[in-house]
């Protein structure tokens, strides 16, 4: 009897062990994939928003609305000033010097207009790498934040 017990002791032992070694490889493969995961987050959150935010904003599709915008403001310009600088010109009253609204700063300011708009940068985009160890309700919640709606669902 005391053979059988030893005999099921070691039987019972060998499965636990074998049990115990299952566990240590599906752990082991479970730790690789939690590395795996924080590392993709860690990516997304900072050069994969540093490109998402590049590539919107050096996209054919921001270029065409910038472009669309910047026209038609270009348009509007021209037109309100041929037809200032044509009254003026008929009623002969104001030198060209003094034509209202004239603005011999336009190309230089223009020029400011376009550094400053090259150098954008969106704080939304440099503040997610600070939100690394965070869980996914703290990420969503800023951005969220940033277009004004709620994460909430």
């Amino acid at each position: 009897m005391e053979e059988s017990i030893s005999n099921a002791h070691a039987a019972y032992d060998k499965m636990l062990a074998a049990e115990i070694e299952e566990l240590k490889l599906e752990s082991a493969d479970l730790a690789a994939k939690v590395e795996d995961l924080q590392a993709t987050k860690a990516w997304l959150l900072s050069e994969g928003a540093r490109l998402l935010a590049m590539n919107i904003y050096k996209g054919s599709e921001m270029t065409v609305a910038v472009a669309a915008v910047n026209n038609t403001m270009s348009a509007i310009g021209v037109n309100s000033g041929l037809q200032n600088g044509y009254i003026h010109a008929l009623k002969k009253k104001t030198p060209y010097a003094e034509v209202p609204l004239l603005n011999r700063n336009a190309e230089a300011e223009l020029n400011t207009a376009i550094a400053c708009f090259d150098s954008l940068t969106f704080p939304v985009v440099n503040d997610l790498p600070k939100l690394i160890n965070e869980p996914l309700s703290k990420i969503k919640d800023a951005l969220f934040f940033v277009v004004g709606e709620s994460s909430k669902e």
